[in-house]
């Protein structure tokens, strides 16, 4: 269904274009549509666009009230009549200004107009009308910036429309001044045109950037509007003013068909990033990250969000006491069915985000975080913390092959507690087990990363030491004797004592020469305890 404004500039047009009613368009319709529009903005509270159209009405009226008169030559005293204007160009001043803008590089095209403005104000017989042709000139300048975003940031919709109109309107006051330096401003010219299309497309932008729908057909009529400058601006006008008109409305078109192109680019580019962050997120699990641990998961999340916000460079979920990356004042709230989680940015978004992004990275999310649990529980020992027998199974490998790429050592050590039976049987297996735990804590705060600490059965446990040959790992596994020798878990009287047996020391070969030291750090381990236990022994 076509727009009831589209008709309505249809028959403005057709009365401005028809001799007889020309003049009643010039005269009456161009400042009464000003006058609407500008109500109707102020009414939408965009004061200063419409406050600026307001008296541009008012001061159009004065025009017509002027020219019926009679007044001849335009002098000061047309100022009596047009003193709306004054007020008018003050509000579109500080509108602009309100406006932020962006360094002028391809609306650097558009300074051409600028020199009809000081061609234009240099005239010697234009009387009055110099005000107004430097403030156009003025506002030629401060548009510039403001148009500039289009080209480098995104297609603002509603700010190419205004931009279009105020150009239609500048264009159209300064033919209008150079040809009445030149004898006299025909009443019902078809340059009058300009106006009546320049407010309705400044009004509908400006409603547009204040949040109403885009639509194609506005974008055509400011196309329209810009082929029509040269056109309106025919015999006889003088040729310089449709030189500059023809300038004018060709690049103002090509800029707005490139902006247009540029945002077609923006959106291929964003849709080609939005389906490689589905990517990410369909990767992302504990067996893709290699670990099992939280952490890993938050990483893997955060590069996918960076796909999409390369200014992100933290991630915490609060409940779970995790975070990766910095902590930073801009944070956007990632919903995770009443997880706390925070995505941190360099710098706030510039463009909206949408909501569904924050949606499915807090669901997948939510779904890994849930994979690592239930990953963490089936590999590892529930009382202790540490890896069980299958976690070691899942874990190994990749220590092999850590070390064979690195050519780094590996020691295996077989850990008893003494008399742990004697513990149960006298104390109660509630105390043997605060004793396995107490075991266990300190051999995750003894041990790196990229060691394996794992309880292999009962009171036994083993220790895959990255990095360490058996001296080494001797002076770790004294470290951890004298630590439990000096806890005590109560009611126990006496000191708690480790025997410990190691093997390798040697870059492995496999899998299965892990294997083998395994059953050499046991022997070891079995001949410390024959030996008297609390102690040491190397295979």
């Amino acid at each position: 269904m076509v727009p009831y404004w589209l008709g309505l500039l249809a028959l403005l047009l057709f009365l401005g274009l028809f001799p007889p009613t020309a003049p009643f368009s010039d005269r009456f319709l161009t400042p009464s549509l000003a006058l609407a529009l500008g109500s109707y903005l102020v009414a939408r509270r965009a004061l200063l666009f419409g406050l600026g159209l307001l008296f541009f009405g008012l001061g159009d009226l004065g025009w017509t009230l002027g020219d019926l008169l009679g007044s001849g030559k335009r002098s000061l005293a047309a100022l009596l009549f047009e003193f709306p204007y004054i007020f008018g160009y003050l509000a579109f001043t500080l509108a602009l200004l309100k406006v932020p803008g962006k360094p002028p590089r391809l609306s650097l095209f558009l300074l051409p107009l600028v020199l009809l403005g000081l061609f234009t104000l240099f005239q010697k017989e234009l009387g009055v009308d110099r005000l107004y042709t430097g403030w156009d000139t003025l506002l030629l300048l401060l548009l510039l910036p403001r148009l500039e975003p289009l080209f480098q940031e995104r297609f603002l919709g509603g700010r190419a429309l205004w931009g279009v109109g105020f150009l239609l309107v500048l264009v159209a006051d300064l033919a209008y001044a150079y040809l009445e330096a030149e004898g006299g401003y025909p009443t019902g010219h078809p340059v009058h045109l300009l106006w009546p299309t320049g407010y309705a497309l400044l009004a509908l932008g400006v409603l547009e950037e204040e949040g109403e729908k885009a639509a194609f057909a506005r974008h055509a009529l400011a196309f329209t509007g810009l082929f029509l400058m040269p056109v309106l601006l025919s015999e006889p006008t003088p040729w310089p003013v449709r030189a500059f008109a023809l300038y004018g409305g060709l690049v103002g078109a090509l800029g707005l068909l490139y902006a247009h192109y540029l945002e077609w680019r923006r959106t291929e580019a964003q849709s080609q990033r939005w389906s490689q962050f589905l990517e990410e997120l369909a990767r992302l699990s504990p067996g893709v990250t290699q670990t099992l641990s939280p952490e890993a998961a938050l990483l893997g999340a955060l590069g996918a969000a960076q796909v999409l916000l390369p200014q992100a460079v933290g991630l915490e979920v609060r409940s779970r006491r995790g975070r990766v990356g910095e902590r930073t004042p801009h944070a956007l709230a990632i919903p995770m069915n009443g997880d706390s989680a925070y995505l941190y940015l360099t710098e706030p978004p510039k463009v909206a985000i949408p909501p569904s992004f924050l949606s499915l990275l807090g669901e997948r999310l939510r779904q890994v975080l849930r994979q690592v649990e239930w990953g963490t529980l089936a590999l590892t020992d529930p009382l202790t913390g540490l890896l069980n027998r299958r976690g070691l199974e899942a874990e190994l490998p990749k220590l092999v092959a850590l070390a064979r790429r690195y050519g780094a050592p590996v020691s295996a050590v077989m850990l008893d507690i003494d008399r742990f039976k004697r513990v149960n049987d006298t104390f109660g297996h509630p105390v043997g087990d605060e004793v396995l735990r107490l075991l266990g804590r300190i051999l995750q705060a003894s041990v790196r990363k990229e060691d394996l600490a794992v309880r292999y059965g009962g009171e036994e446990f083993l220790l895959l030491l990255y990095g360490a040959d058996r001296q080494a790992a001797k002076e770790v596994v004294e470290r951890i004797r004298a630590r439990f020798r000096a806890e005590r878990v109560e009611p126990i009287p006496y000191p708690l004592t480790l025997s410990a047996g190691i093997a390798g020391g040697e870059v492995p070969e496999g899998e299965a020469q892990v294997e083998e030291w395994l059953l050499k750090a046991d022997y070891a381990l079995l001949r410390a305890k024959e030996a008297g236990r609390d102690r040491v022994t190397l295979a």
